[in-house]
């Protein structure tokens, strides 16, 4: 029982020290701008795209002082995992303040601020967001483990042995 009691608390501290690491992890993403409307915060986004260069600044110059030098900024699509449906937006991030490029996962915090409150843009911190490549790496060794073991016991279950042995189609062909 103390054995027990032991690993239970070993675990616990663990998992409390990997979600310490985490979070500290999120913390050293940045901060990105996005509207008010494309807010959800501790909610996973996938970055579709990078837009380029010449609509980049159409965009950005729409908001004029807000993203001055324009040539700071990167503007991506992203798709917000909201589970019910695919909804996209923008993100815009200054080059010096967070490293987010295509094919990335981020999760926006719930600590945001408004950038510029007439224009609806929020500032928010980011966090690398879902499992990692490795864990879904893990996670796919243990579903093919699984079929596998699932294979194995269908080929072990001995239905095949019995069929050969009953010696049921010797006796049928005497009888006739």
């Amino acid at each position: 029982m103390k054995k027990g009691t032991l690993a239970a608390t070993a675990l616990a501290v663990g998992a409390g020290a990997t979600a310490s690491t985490a979070a500290a992890q999120q913390d050293d993403e940045g901060e990105v701008v996005l509207t008010g409307s494309d807010y959800y915060p501790d909610v996973d986004a996938d970055v579709l795209a990078e837009l380029e260069t010449g609509t980049r600044d159409t965009i950005l110059e729409n908001f004029e002082e807000t993203f001055d030098p324009v040539d700071d900024w990167d503007v991506y699509i992203v798709q917000f995992d909201i589970g019910a449906g695919t909804v996209l937006g923008h993100l815009f991030v200054d080059e010096d303040e967070a490293d987010v490029s295509e094919g990335d996962t981020v999760t926006l915090s719930g600590d945001a601020s408004f950038r510029d409150a007439e224009a609806n843009l929020v500032e928010v911190s980011t966090g690398g967001g879902g499992a990692s490549d490795d864990e879904d790496e893990d996670e796919d060794e243990d579903e093919d483990e699984d079929e596998d073991m699932g294979a194995d016991e269908t080929e072990d279950d001995g239905m095949d042995d019995e069929t050969e042995d009953d010696g049921m189609g010797d006796d049928e062909s005497d009888g006739a």
